[in-house]
């Protein structure tokens, strides 16, 4: 008797442990926490350069769980549409923004507007004339001017003849990367700037300017163009004209055509960033923001001078190529 009156004591134990255990208060209220909306807009929505800056947003988005929305205008310099992709993604509902912006001072105004709404901002590659930026990531294009600097003196020698080509009218890191380029020369007496030109965003005019630089005789020794576009309009030109290796040319970024020029020895030197980082650091100091984390201010992602002598080893070349594995 007192063997069955324990079984059945047992048996309406089992039967209450899972009631109560299934009233028990639990963390995991069974719903899954939604990801967060990310949105990377552009200077321009494609070309190689921001490819590869997409392709390292996406790895980190891969990496940290976010939705990312990646977009940007069909040219860069298009600063209206960047205003009304911005805005759009404030609608579709955004967490996060990471801009390169088109225009230093234009996307300041935009840019509080979002940081109003509590959406956290972060630049890549160009900054932008806001307090509210909770963190830049790009170069310091002022050093970067000075590498170019440096670079073309060691091959004109102390006695050269320059011209500055520029292709964005106006553009901030042109702008600074100018200033730093100067600034190297001014320490060389024997150097002289012959000319500054910017090609306002026309690839005809680009092609005209140089055509005309290399026009007059014995007038130039070496020429900086500063950011890609210029660079390859520049090399173009100079290997058209049949002074490739006689004028030095020392360019901005990795394109195909920049690395083919310079294999050829039509380009002696280009200054390289490191764009994947840039989209990768974008995303991830947008979660961080977002989960309340403390970022830096800048993080330099770096610059590299790439010549002959050491495009070929192995760390240049996963900048040289960063979609080959």
């Amino acid at each position: 008797m007192i063997r069955l009156n324990l079984i059945a004591g047992l048996s309406v134990m089992l039967l209450i442990v899972p009631l109560l255990s299934s009233c028990t208060p639990s963390a995991d209220t069974g719903a899954p926490e939604q990801a967060k909306n990310v949105t990377l807009i552009m200077k321009k929505k494609s070309g190689d350069y921001w490819n590869t800056v997409k392709m390292g947003a996406e790895a980190a988005a891969k990496e940290f769980s976010v939705n990312l929305k990646v977009t940007g205008p069909d040219y860069e310099g298009d600063v209206n549409s960047q205003i009304a992709l911005i805005d759009q993604a404030v609608r579709d509902g955004m967490d996060a923004l990471v801009l390169a912006a088109n225009d230093y001072n234009v996307l300041g105004d935009t840019v509080d507007r979002v940081a109003a709404a509590r959406i956290p901002v972060i630049t890549i590659d160009s900054e932008v004339n806001s307090s509210k930026v909770r963190s830049f990531i790009g170069i310091n294009n002022y050093d970067a001017g000075q590498q170019a600097g440096k670079k073309l003196i060691d091959l004109t020698g102390e006695n050269g003849r320059i011209a500055v080509i520029s292709f964005g009218q106006g553009d901030r890191n042109a702008a600074q990367r100018e200033q730093g380029l100067l600034a190297a020369i001014a320490l060389h007496p024997g150097i002289k700037v012959n000319k500054t030109e910017d090609c306002s965003l026309d690839v005809k005019r680009c092609n005209e300017l140089t055509t005309q630089l290399l026009s007059e005789p014995n007038s130039i020794d070496g020429i900086v163009a500063l950011d890609a576009a210029a660079s390859v309009r520049v090399a173009a030109e100079t290997d058209r004209t049949g002074l490739a290796g006689k004028v030095k040319v020392v360019t901005f970024d990795n394109t195909p055509e920049d690395i083919e020029f310079l294999q050829e020895g039509i380009i002696q030197a280009t200054i390289i960033q490191n764009p994947f980082s840039m989209g990768y650091l974008g995303v991830k100091y947008a979660v961080d923001a977002m989960d309340g984390k403390k970022i830096p201010e800048f993080k330099d992602t770096g610059t590299k001078v790439i010549d002959q002598e050491n495009m070929f080893w192995t760390d240049n070349q996963k900048l040289l190529f960063p979609f080959v594995k």
